[in-house]
């Protein structure tokens, strides 16, 4: 595709004088879908009846005065680069003899045949024979690859009924930067995160002085810059980067590249990423199991285990003594600090509680904390449990030597030792 090519060219009957003329297209040869035109005439509204002429593929009907206009488009680049501004020139020329004119009232490209507006002009310009409109619009496409865009001109003859031509045009876009790609780990919603950026050279040489920052307004970037002394030809480097926040859904990024060519031009370019967060079909989570409760007087101990039943490590997980009518914490190791706890793990635990009321059966809340993929969880744990009666204490003795009974069972043996002690030596 060379600067300011000649895409294609038509010629297009916007009225005829006499029914059937059929004029001939111009410049290139379009294909049968190159244009169409909505003459919107009055006559064929109210019903009578207009004979048509075909102009590659577009119908014309039959009007007052006849008029022909072509038109053409080009591109001011050769090969449009993704992500940069390039300029499409829409050419309009009123070729027909005599005095007819036409009135263009817009042009408009779009990136599918009846999709939004691309960009949109509204020339309001009158073409009298041999009058020319060149209308140039500039646009840019952030894909690379191959591209169909459609060009519609609206014209109003002097008979007042509005015509539409759209003419498709053709366009290649080029990206001559290394590409950018993202993908996600699995988190918890609102979860810390990890982003993988890789950046791939697909030129035939090597860059050098690379540098990536990350940035977003919707998410955290923690440590948003990379960087590489050098990337060769046809390889990739994929770059990690720790993102926190609201990442439950979809954010968007910008990725800001900036590297020197092989030939020591410095080059920059800005991507949009939007990557997708997944969440965790197992995260951690902290279960209590094998819980009893013991009683000395008015303490309870708690023993059991903490157990991690999801797939990923949790950690600083703490077990606690709540409060509520019958039961508060202990006086001593109401909390225990747990820690870490591997997936599919357990760890031990061991807390006291206060018997505050005289109830048959409390439940004992037990509160437990700890953080999975750096959110922060906490839930209370409700134990039931009967208190039992407790038995009665035995009367201290006012002595606090040995019984007399147990004295004297001494006393009989510490003699019996002696007499068997004189009769081995004789005496």
């Amino acid at each position: 595709m060379n600067g300011a090519r000649l895409l294609c060219g038509l010629l297009v009957v916007l009225s005829a004088a006499t029914a059937g003329a059929v004029p001939a297209a111009v410049g290139a040869a379009p294909t049968a879908d190159a244009a169409t035109v909505d003459l919107a005439d009055d006559a064929a509204s109210a019903g009578q009846a207009v004979d048509a002429a075909v102009v590659d593929g577009a119908t014309a009907r039959a009007a007052s005065v006849p008029t022909l206009v072509s038109i053409r488009t080009e591109l001011n680049e050769t090969q449009p680069e993704a992500g940069s501004n390039f300029t499409l020139t829409t050419h309009v020329e009123n070729v027909a003899a005599g005095d007819g004119s036409v009135f263009v009232e817009s042009v408009e490209v779009r990136e599918t045949r009846g999709g939004e507006k691309v960009v949109a002009d509204e020339p309001d310009r009158r073409l009298w024979s041999g009058g020319h409109l060149r209308n140039n619009q500039s646009m840019e496409l952030d894909r690379a690859g191959d591209h169909t865009l459609y060009v519609h001109v609206t014209f109003r003859n002097e008979d007042g009924n509005d015509y539409q031509v759209v003419h498709p045009v053709d366009v290649t876009v080029y990206d001559p930067h290394p590409l950018l790609s993202v993908a996600t780990e699995p988190t918890v919603s609102g979860g810390q995160t990890t982003l993988n950026v890789s950046l791939t050279n697909g030129i035939d040489e090597r860059i050098r002085n690379v540098e990536l920052r990350l940035t977003s307004d919707e998410v955290t970037v923690e440590d948003n810059r990379r960087s590489l002394a050098r990337l060769a030809a046809t390889t990739t480097e994929t770059f990690a980067f720790d993102v926190t926040g609201d990442t439950g859904g979809t954010a968007n990024l910008t990725a800001a590249l900036e590297y020197t060519t092989a030939n020591g031009t410095h080059r920059s370019v800005s991507r949009r990423l939007t990557p997708t967060f997944t969440e965790l079909s197992n995260p951690g989570a902290v279960n209590l199991t094998g819980v009893s409760v013991t009683r000395r007087g008015r303490t309870l101990q708690v023993t059991g285990s903490a157990s991690n039943v999801g797939t990923t490590d949790v950690l600083s997980a703490v077990v606690g003594v709540g409060s509520n009518a019958d039961v508060g914490p202990g006086q001593s190791t109401a909390e225990y600090f747990v820690g870490e706890i591997p997936a599919s793990d357990f760890s031990s635990f061991k807390v006291r509680a206060r018997l505050t009321a005289n109830a048959s059966t409390v439940t004992i809340p037990l509160r437990v904390t700890y953080i999975v993929d750096g959110v922060r969880r906490v839930r209370t744990v409700p134990i039931e449990y009967d208190v039992p009666e407790t038995a009665p204490e035995q009367p201290a003795n006012s002595s606090s030597g040995p019984p007399l009974a147990l004295l004297g069972v001494g006393l009989v043996a510490v003699v019996a030792l002696a007499a068997g002690w004189r009769w081995v030596r004789g005496d």
